[in-house]
């Protein structure tokens, strides 16, 4: 007999990088169509409150309504898609595009989901990158390309946050998220 250690799963293979992209588009085409109705009232409120003759905006409670309520929305779907596209991914491993294309997120050291924090951070650090006008996009585009010459297919973000994404299903088997929480009302 020998001594020599098996291991008891298979590596997990990373996912290609155009298949990351693919994933990226269909989740941020569900982000941008939530965004439309939002946008469509907000838009709606400025043209109602346009006054051609004097060139100034003149604000009727319909119109401040049809801002303010399209504002909300914007707010409401930014956070939605927190929980979606962030928090949501790092309890899961799924986004809607990559359970499309069949791959997750993973704990680069566990192989396991990565949580929730992870989740929030990848989605909110890039972001929150992108808002430096200029230099915020340039450190963007390096992130989103970086996968192409890394070895291990990571993005910038994936390799701060120990995270990567590969081929195939959580290794629970469930891509329908964690269990509902026990109503502490019997």
């Amino acid at each position: 007999m020998t001594d020599a250690v098996y291991p008891t799963e298979p590596t997990l293979e990373a996912a290609a990088w155009w298949t990351r992209g693919k994933a990226a588009i269909i989740d941020a085409l569900i982000f941008f169509a939530a965004l439309i109705a939002p946008m469509v009232l907000t838009t709606i409120g400025f043209v109602v409150a346009w006054d051609e003759n004097r060139d100034d905006f003149d604000f009727t409670a319909a119109s401040v309504l049809m801002v303010i309520l399209g504002l909300g929305l914007a707010a409401a779907v930014v956070v939605w898609g927190g929980w979606l596209f962030g928090y949501r991914q790092g309890i899961t491993g799924l986004t809607p595009g990559k359970r499309r294309l069949r791959i997750h997120l993973v704990d680069a050291d566990t192989d396991k989901v990565p949580g929730g924090a992870k989740g929030v951070g990848r989605w909110l650090v890039p972001l929150l990158i992108g808002f430096v006008q200029g230099f915020g996009t340039v450190i963007q585009l390096i992130d989103i390309l970086w996968p192409l010459w890394d070895s291990k297919n990571q993005r910038l973000i994936d390799k701060v946050l120990k995270t990567r994404v590969v081929v195939g299903q959580p290794s629970d088997g469930t891509d329908d998220g964690p269990a509902p929480p026990v109503s502490p009302i019997s």
